[in-house]
């Protein structure tokens, strides 16, 4: 089983590993830095771009190895709605087959403060306001922000985890695949 993980953040490739071995016993993986491509946002500040990002990076990864099993991209991103300002995510995997399937859109409530500083400053990332506030180093590389904020009850690594598997549901449960093609 070969993957191809759009990311060289260790938490995101750790949580794409643990999640398909849920499924699969032999996994071979590489990961691609894409902070160079200007289509894959260095932070997306809406569901939307979230969401577009994840599906940018598949297809950028794609064309960097056309022999893979998957392709996982995995992508963090910030908010605004009429409930306040939220921090989200988004999964998308695509089979060596074509079919793509995404998942996410978790929520978590973020301080105006910081959803402001990244409006003013597209430069940077959550990460390193996270990192700026909190006195953590590369916090993004760590639990990041859904850690800190739940004092580590979840972890950055467990929800992008938990997207993964969900993402790889079409691929894997046998019910879903009676039911789609009945």
């Amino acid at each position: 089983m070969k993957i191809i993980i759009g990311t060289k953040n260790p938490i995101k490739i750790k949580a794409t590993i643990e999640a398909f071995q849920n499924f699969y016993n032999e996994i071979e993986y590489e990961s691609f830095d894409l902070s160079q491509y200007p289509s894959v946002l260095k932070q997306p500040m809406s569901t939307n771009e979230t969401l577009e990002s994840a599906l940018k990076r598949i297809e950028i990864i794609e064309t960097k190895i056309d022999e893979a099993d998957y392709y996982v991209a995995l992508e963090g991103g910030v908010g605004i709605d009429n409930f306040g300002f939220f921090l989200t995510g988004y999964v998308a995997i695509k089979s060596k087959s074509g079919k793509i399937s995404v998942s996410g859109g978790y929520r978590m409530p973020l301080p105006k403060k910081l959803f402001d500083e990244l409006q003013r400053n597209r430069d940077i990332e959550l990460g390193d306001l996270i990192d700026k506030y909190s006195g953590i180093k590369n916090s993004k590389q760590k639990d990041g922000a859904i850690g800190l904020f739940t004092s580590g009850k979840l972890t950055r690594k467990e929800t992008f985890k938990q997207m993964i598997i969900l993402a790889l549901v079409p691929f894997t449960s046998h019910v879903y695949s009676k039911i789609e093609n009945e």
